[in-house]
Order: structure tokens, then sequence, then C-alpha cells
């Protein structure tokens, strides 16, 4: 009786371990390669041109995005837009007319 109770427990082990195997992608495809993230790239110093939003790159966690990088950058061009908007409203005031300026 103990020989067979050793048998099986032998082949439990082994069809765990073969499970465990399968389940780590040991057998059959290998898994892919992992996907490089490139590591975070803030806006340069000076003004903002396309070129530079093009290359910003944030660090990805868990669930998305690292919120603090992401709110920097916002904040960043949200004031670079804004220097602009009142650089073109005067501009258009100086020139006695033009277009109106949007809000």
């Amino acid at each position: 009786m103990s020989v067979v109770l050793v048998f099986l427990i032998a082949l439990l082990l082994v069809v765990i371990g073969l499970v465990v195997f399968a389940v780590l992608g040991r057998f059959g495809a290998h898994l892919e390669a992992p996907t490089s993230t490139s590591p975070f790239e803030p806006l340069p110093r000076g003004e903002i041109s396309a070129e530079d939003i093009d290359q910003v790159r944030f660090d990805q966690t868990l669930r998305g995005y690292r919120m603090g990088q992401v709110d920097e950058v916002l904040d960043r061009l949200r004031a670079e837009l804004q220097a602009r908007d009142e650089e073109i409203a005067g501009l258009r005031a100086g020139r006695g007319g033009g277009l109106p300026v949007r809000d």
C-alpha cells in the first residue's frame, strides 16, 4: 500500500511541476521579449515646439502613466499656450485692428 502512495505522490508532484512550467511559458512558445519603455523625457526649457511634444515620454506604472509627470507637462503646455495667446493679443492690439482674440 505504501508503494502505491509514494507513486501517487510522485505522480502528483510531476503533474504540478508540468502545470507550473506550462503557466510560466517554459513549454512550446517562448514568452515574447518585454517591450522596452523609454524613461521619462520632460519638456525642454525655453520655448516648446511641436517636435518637443512628440518627444515627450512618460514612465508607465501599474495603472497607466505617472500622474505627476503628466500633470507637469500639461501645466507647462497650458502656461506656454497662455503666453502665446497673450503675445498674439498684444500684437493684434498694437496693429489697431485685426482679428479678434478667442478665449
